[in-house]
């Protein structure tokens, strides 16, 4: 009777108010969900609270001819949670359709990014799915390019012959900061090049891939590298997630189209390794905090080893216990590359590796971690300690480590591997991954200066990137409307929940739960409707409430102790993405616009004037 009396005073109303917000979370229509039938039971309802609604202590209200009461939030597209089975249908791309050049995603981008004009593509056959995502049907995913393009493939094999751009005018004394970019991801890019332009950076490259992210880098003045050997030429963009320019474009994460950016990749370093360069090269969805050139000129790891590379490490315990985090992945969403012949030699394995393979779900990052772990004849690498004085810091680390860190005599992050490699480990707290940096934020509590983010560890694709660095205040595209100004900016002003106006302080404490994570994430889900309602009653733009997430968020699993296993800091986390609890690319297609947590603490006065406050 006990356990049956529990699961019914506490589990039962919690998913009871999940399947609530998930399927009938509308602010109108009728049962079926469809929003044509004029003001249904939910609309009314909906008007009935917001009467009651307490805005600055003024009443507010709205009628059944409020502009945004039906559309966007009361009818079929109105998902918050991302729970509602039947979204409607986005009509699919055409192949030749234009990118709107400033579309009004979140209020404009600053940044130019062209027209498309796509040149010769790889086809590929009409096989199409519909996925679901968080249980709604997804946008257009293709799985049908595996069919290599030997045209292309020979063409990567042989580049370097036929190229343009500014790679001749890098310097061989000086650290190439490098990245690569196709048209999936050309805003990433942009922010990419404007925190390396911020940090004073030079000596920069960006390979572009394709027609269109050449034209973008000649409107925006960023140096590029372009060979016509080095082109993507599959029709669907290999991305995870719809791009932010494009979200009805259909993407693939397998085939020869995702391998085919990899071989892109290798070839373009080998290229820059060939020429005698040492390159720093970063994914275009990192982002450079502190300049990192004194650390790569001066320290004993990156000046000691052939190649170094990030890693998935989520425990800077670990990561000290064992002198480098060996066991999980290396991430090559950044690496450090000194042109020696075991490194140029590594590249070119990687390049023809990506260009042959027979494994479809095969990705760059995997055949990587497969070079350095097994030699060509199959045997298992050593990953044996590198012996002194190679292995051992000689000179005090220039930067301020964690407690005991950076001192001479202790071991590098260092292991002798497959080919010849000698292999450095970056820092985690450094080199931070996603839930390092925005979750654990494992470099405030160690003490210890970070010089590079890489948005990893994250959910809702592309939109919960850029989420995850707006709340960060590392998204550098906004422009003025975005932030409440000028005349782009159309609304009364903004609206937000009270900093007190929290879950009971009992469901966010210490000791994580699922019961917990239940009632507070569905808590937060009503508040956050309410809040997305009110701003459409009063023409005001919803800035969202700072999250506190009970349990972690893994692809894996983390009950009971709602941890992910291997990470050093268990939950309740007080600064939560966004994307940890809810659907970012739904709440878009619904026609929602927000901003973030962080929002009000990083504009002006006059923004923040603007604001209204309401308890919800």
């Amino acid at each position: 009777a006990g356990p049956r009396r529990r699961f019914t005073r506490r589990v039962l109303p919690a998913l009871l108010i999940i399947a609530i917000l998930g399927l009938g979370s509308r602010v109108g229509g009728g049962g079926d969900g469809v929003a044509g039938d004029g003001a249904g039971a939910g609309v009314a309802s909906a008007r009935e609270d917001l009467t009651r609604l307490d805005e600055e202590r003024i009443s507010v209200g709205t009628t059944p001819s409020s502009p945004r009461v039906r559309a966007g939030l009361g009818d079929q597209t109105a998902i918050v949670d991302g729970t509602d089975p039947s979204p409607p249908l986005i009509p699919p791309r055409a192949a030749s359709k234009t990118p709107p050049g400033a579309r009004k995603e979140s209020a404009g981008r600053a940044r130019n990014l062209g027209t498309e004009s796509r040149g010769t593509r790889a086809k590929t056959t009409k096989s199409k799915s519909t996925e679901l995502v968080a249980g709604i049907a997804a946008l257009e995913v293709d799985h049908s390019t595996h069919a290599a393009d030997d045209e292309a493939a020979k063409a990567i094999a042989n580049a370097g012959k036929q190229t343009s751009g500014y790679a001749d005018a890098l310097d061989t004394s000086k650290i190439v900061f490098a990245t690569f970019v196709s048209n999936g991801f050309h805003e990433f890019m942009l922010n990419w090049f404007e925190h390396t332009r911020r940090l004073g950076v030079d000596n920069v490259i960006v390979a572009a891939l394709d027609e269109e992210t050449e034209a973008l880098c000649v409107a925006n003045g960023i140096p590029y590298h372009s060979d016509k050997d080095l082109r993507y030429t599959f029709e669907v963009m290999a991305t995870g997630g719809q791009p932010l320019h494009d979200p009805n474009a259909k993407v693939t994460m397998e085939g020869k189209a995702f391998q085919q950016i990899g071989a892109l990749k290798a070839a373009f370093l080998l290229f820059l390794l060939n020429r005698g360069h040492r390159v720093l090269v970063s994914d275009v969805d990192t982002v450079w905090l502190n300049d990192p050139r004194e650390w790569f000129e001066r320290d004993d790891l990156p000046t000691r080893t052939d190649v170094s590379v990030s890693t998935d490490c989520l425990s800077h315990e670990e990561e000290k216990k064992s002198r480098g985090c060996w066991g999980p992945g290396f991430n090559t969403g950044v690496l450090w590359l000194r042109p020696t012949a075991p490194t140029i030699a590594l590249m070119a394995t990687w390049r023809d590796a990506l260009l042959t393979t027979s494994d479809k779900f095969e990705h760059d990052q995997d055949i990587f971690n497969k070079l350095l772990r097994f030699d060509p004849d199959g045997s298992p690498a050593s990953f044996s300690a590198v012996d002194p004085p190679l292995g051992v810091r000689s000179t005090e680390s220039s930067f301020v480590e964690a407690a005991g860190d950076g001192r001479v005599g202790e071991a590098l992050h260092m292991r002798r591997v497959a080919r010849g490699i000698v292999l450095g480990a970056l820092p985690l707290a450094r080199f931070c991954s996603g839930h390092v940096y925005f979750v654990q934020r494992l470099p405030q509590r160690l003490g210890v200066k970070p010089l590079v983010v890489h948005t990893t560890y994250q959910f809702s694709q592309a939109r919960g990137k850029r989420q995850r660095l707006r709340e960060a205040g590392l998204w550098l595209l906004d422009d003025d409307a975005y932030f409440g100004r000028g005349p782009g900016f159309t609304k009364r002003g903004f609206v937000a929940m009270l900093p007190d106006d929290q879950p009971p302080a009992a469901l966010v404490a210490d000791g994580a739960g699922v019961e917990k994570h239940l009632a507070s994430a569905a808590w937060y889900r009503l508040a956050i409707r309410n809040l997305v309602a009110v701003a459409e009653a009063t023409n005001r733009v919803p800035v969202l409430p700072r999250i506190t997430c009970v349990c972690d968020r893994w692809w894996g699993n983390v009950l009971p102790s709602c941890k992910i296993p291997g990470s050093d800091v268990a939950p309740p986390f007080d600064r939560c993405p966004q994307d940890h609890v809810m659907n970012l690319p739904n709440m878009e297609r619904a026609g929602v616009e927000w901003r973030e947590w962080s929002f009000l603490e990083r504009v002006g006065d006059d923004a923040r004037g603007s604001a209204a406050l309401a308890r919800l």
